[in-house]
C-alpha cells in the first residue's frame, strides 16, 4: 500500500470512488464528500484553510482517502496548529483491513510533525462501525455530543 498525497488526476477515480450501499445517511454524505475532494481541496477562496486530502493506494487503485483542513476560529481565522478530519473513507471491499487506522494514523503523524497540536472529527451516531473506530483505535480522544453539532458525536484528539 502506497499513502500519498491526493494528485488533481485523482478526480475522476474519487467521483467513481465505492463505498457500497450509500442508503444510509452518512455513507450518502460521505460519498459526495469524496466525489468533490479535488475541488474542496482547490479552492481557492478557502486557502487559509490549508486543505489536505490523503490517499491509500493499492495496486495502482485508490482504496480509501481521508482530509483535512485547518480548524476556523470566528474572531482569529484559520488555526495552524488545530485541525479537523473531514473524512476518512474506505472503499467497500477494503473494508475491516486495517487501512483506515493506517491512513488515518499517518494524516495524524504528519499534522503532529507539522505542529498540529489537537485534532478534531465528527461521526454519526448510528454510524456504529465510525463510533466503534473512534473509539477503539483513539480511544484518548474526548468524545461530546454538543447541541451545535446534533446529531454528530465530537471527537477531539491532543497530539
Amino acid at each position: 500500500m502506497i499513502l500519498r498525497h491526493a494528485a488533481t488526476d485523482d478526480q475522476s477515480a474519487l467521483e467513481a470512488f465505492d463505498l457500497g450501499d450509500t442508503r444510509s445517511p452518512w455513507l450518502d454524505e460521505v460519498a459526495e464528500i469524496v466525489s468533490g475532494l479535488i475541488a474542496w481541496r482547490d479552492d481557492a477562496e478557502h486557502r487559509p484553510l490549508d486543505r489536505h486530502v490523503a490517499i491509500a493506494e493499492s495496486e495502482g487503485e485508490i482504496v480509501a482517502a481521508a482530509a483535512h483542513e485547518r480548524v476556523e476560529h470566528e474572531r482569529l481565522g484559520p488555526l495552524s496548529e488545530h485541525r479537523y478530519l473531514m473524512v476518512v473513507a474506505v472503499s467497500a471491499e477494503h473494508r475491516r483491513s486495517g487501512i483506515a487506522r493506517v491512513l488515518t494514523e499517518s494524516v495524524f503523524a504528519e499534522m503532529q510533525r507539522d505542529g498540529v497540536r489537537t485534532v478534531g472529527w465528527l461521526a454519526h451516531p448510528a454510524n456504529l462501525a465510525s463510533i466503534a473506530f473512534s473509539r477503539g483505535v483513539f480511544a484518548e480522544a474526548e468524545e461530546t455530543y454538543p447541541p451545535e453539532d446534533r446529531p454528530y458525536a465530537s471527537f477531539l484528539l491532543a497530539l
